[in-house]
């Protein structure tokens, strides 16, 4: 399996080195935030997509969606997708498809499946997912993916401690928006820092965690990373077009 990170920084990216928050797993796209269309083309993935796990409508956690359904009927797409979404997800697609952002509707030329949940369960493929709800600042869903004995934990934006905690998972993606230094704003805004998650993947008993969803402030790369390995060692700083094999 391969992990690809299309987009690692938070709502407040401003531009430059990072792309609003997004990633890509053997067919399935974490999150959708702007520009994951044209990353997964570089990537020769956008054809791969089988099913699309928004954590919460934040825009750079979604805004990225309405350009993948138009290029679904670009390349022609005919199998099926599905999304999963935490509940309002689908009154905005009407409104973007009533008003000709996707050129056609999608759902008319192929299986288009919208799930709306806070407790989402559902099988793709071969992966069996969990959604999870997190503590942010509007309804927001952790996803938990498994197949073939392996598993991986995406908490998209959450404020920790969390229900995340509960979760076993081999590879865990979690956001650090902030340093320790701002642990008051990651409260007040819903955020983690980077020792909030490295106390988070410890308690999952996790393999590897990998650090995403990154604020913009100076030298914060290394202040995370240095915060989440005090517990837990085996800490990667994602960066945009990165990936790995799991």
């Amino acid at each position: 399996m391969r992990l690809s990170f299309l987009g690692t920084g938070a709502g407040n990216f401003r531009g430059g080195r990072r792309q609003p928050c997004s990633a890509f797993l053997d067919g399935l796209l974490l999150d959708c935030g702007a520009g994951a269309t044209g990353r997964l083309h570089d990537l020769g993935r956008f054809v791969d997509i089988d099913c699309v796990l928004i954590t919460h409508l934040h825009t750079d956690h979604v805004s990225g969606l309405y350009d993948l359904l138009l290029h679904t009927l670009i390349t022609g797409r005919q199998r099926p997708l599905t999304i999963v979404s935490p509940p309002g997800l689908s009154a905005i697609l009407r409104v973007v498809v009533a008003a000709g952002g996707t050129v056609r509707d999608p759902a008319s030329l192929y299986d288009l499946r919208i799930v709306e949940d806070l407790h989402p369960e559902v099988t793709v493929g071969p992966w069996r997912i969990r959604g999870v709800p997190l503590d942010h600042t509007l309804p927001d869903i952790g996803y938990l993916v498994a197949r073939d004995g392996f598993s991986l934990f995406y908490t998209g934006d959450t404020r920790e401690p969390s229900s995340a905690r509960e979760v076993s998972a081999d590879i865990v993606l979690h956001e650090a928006t902030f340093s320790d230094a701002d642990r008051d704003r990651a409260r007040q805004f819903g955020h983690s820092t980077g020792s909030q998650a490295g106390v988070a993947a410890s308690a999952m008993k996790a393999r590897r965690l990998f650090l995403t969803h990154l604020g913009d402030a100076t030298d914060l790369d290394q202040e995370v990373a240095r915060e989440a390995k005090r517990s837990f060692p085996d800490t990667v700083v994602a960066s945009d077009t990165t990936s790995f094999d799991l």
